[in-house]
């Protein structure tokens, strides 16, 4: 339709008649009767034609601006706009076909590593058992920010074997999982900031997708073998202004490297430089050991916001995340944890107390700890050459892939043999081109809870693949 045939019946409608025009303009343009691109007459010429005042018509343009549904421009007029994209539907982190992980017919899948079950799932509902006798009317309030305190302190004893310094419970912030304290370090740190996340060039998509829900643009550094790259972070943060840098420092998610104590203190001492927030993502570190180094909290702890969880040590459905503040923040991150969610339920936070108090999350977490050991041994055997990379206590594997090998091809043969495993551009962060100082490789999930000696030819089968080359693979 000409816009100069154009004629609404603002007569009868409710509320004001500016917002009557504003609806009437929403209405044409979606129903396609003004088209994209369509100029809107002068506002003294569509009062005159719909009589009413000229400031109701620029109300109306101003309303629809507001909207998205008319666009203006100095000089030019106004215009109906064209339609807004639809935001993209988020990736989801985890697969559908892992409900049933341990299955004996189908693919091999070893996309996610999955935990031994170990006895968990008994251990944790007697303690729920013995917890729900106790509830009392505590139950029927919301959660105060003290009231997890007992839950901090037992958290903290948890942590006093891993190299992070001085920490207090008023350092600490209990979140749903490890992926919501990373979520919230960025509410955080962005909330007065330009929308700027600098991240390894390889990450975990958590990370990406946790910047995308906070509208921020991440910014790839580049990686070597011991995971974040110093003077490429001085580049990146002199060049964009970015001032959040979310890293892995002991198992680099996808590649497994770990950093040694030099690679940590040179990382600091740019953070220190360019007055960076760091992210400290060490949920995939989940076994200490007497000579690690230490963590990036104990160098900075000005600046370093250290998270874990017990996803990757106990239960993954068990969604229990610890966030170390910087010193002085604990108090600013439970008020936003209790933003975010009011709170943990006291339900969650009784048990994890009772977990780590009557000793058996310990105990649980070095039976697990051995299996996936065992797990490790069978991967190293079937990777003997090919320059596999793995970490104490992590039950994942990265293979660098020689060419002609490609990680898109590999992994197209290896489902082909009946093996899942996820490639290089699952993880490569947006903005970093392939090949662009990152090699080409797969991901490789141990999946504890399949069979053994399933496992064990699963793996077997990709190692075979990687040394015959693409031409050949498995026989």
């Amino acid at each position: 339709m000409r816009i100069e045939e154009w004629q609404p019946d603002l007569s009868g409608q409710p509320g004001p008649k500016f917002r009557a025009l504003a609806n009437a303009l929403r209405e044409a343009a979606r129903s396609g009767v003004l088209a994209p691109g369509t100029r809107l007459p002068p506002m003294r010429d569509l009062a005159w034609r719909l009589k009413v005042t000229p400031g109701t018509v620029a109300r109306a343009y101003q309303a629809a601006a507001a909207e998205g549904v008319v666009e203006s421009h100095v000089g030019r007029g106004s215009f109906i706009a064209a339609p807004r994209p639809r935001p993209p539907v988020p990736q989801p982190l985890l697969y559908e076909s892992l409900d049933h992980p341990a299955e004996a017919q189908g693919p091999a899948d070893l996309r996610i590593p999955q935990l031994p079950d170990c006895g968990q799932a008994r251990i944790i509902g007697d303690h729920l058992g013995a917890l729900a006798g106790g509830l009392d009317a505590d139950l029927l309030d919301y959660m105060p920010l003290s009231r997890d305190q007992d839950c901090r302190a037992a958290a903290l004893d948890w942590m006093s074997d891993r190299a992070l310094g001085p920490v207090t419970v008023a350092d600490m912030v209990l979140t749903n999982g490890g992926q919501h304290a990373i979520t919230l370090v960025m509410a955080l740190c962005l909330a007065d900031r330009a929308p700027l996340v600098m991240v390894e060039a390889l990450t975990y998509p958590g990370i990406t997708h946790a910047a995308r829900l906070m509208r921020a643009r991440t910014l790839p550094v580049a990686l070597d073998d011991q995971g974040m790259i110093p003077d490429d972070l001085d580049r990146v943060a002199r060049a964009s202004g970015a001032r959040l840098v979310c890293l892995t420092p002991s198992a680099q998610n996808p590649t497994m490297a770990g950093m040694s104590p030099a690679r940590r203190a040179a990382i600091v001492e740019v953070a220190r430089r360019h007055d960076l927030q760091v992210i400290e993502d060490e949920c995939y570190a989940p076994s200490p050991r007497p000579d690690a180094p230490p963590g990036l909290r104990a160098l900075a702890p000005e600046r370093v916001w250290h998270v874990s969880s017990l996803s990757k040590i106990i239960a993954a459905g068990l969604r229990f995340g610890i966030l170390i503040c910087p010193e002085g923040m604990g108090q600013a991150g439970r008020v936003a944890a209790q933003h975010s969610h009011m709170g943990l339920s006291l339900p969650i936070t009784g048990l994890v107390t009772r977990l780590m108090r009557s000793g058996d999350a310990a105990r649980i977490a070095g039976r697990v700890q051995d299996q996936v050991a065992d797990r490790l041994a069978l991967a190293q055997e079937a990777f003997a050459g090919l320059g596999a990379v793995t970490q104490p206590g992590v039950p994942m594997v990265w293979l660098p892939l020689a060419p002609p090998w490609t990680a898109a091809d590999f992994v197209a043969r290896a489902a082909a043999a009946g093996v899942i495993t996820r490639p290089t551009s699952d993880f490569r962060a947006a903005g970093q081109e392939a090949g662009a100082g990152s090699d080409e490789g797969v991901r490789i999930g141990l999946n504890c809870r399949m069979p053994r000696d399933r496992l064990a030819v699963a793996l077997d089968a990709l190692g075979q693949m990687a040394r015959s080359g693409p031409l050949e693979g498995p026989n």
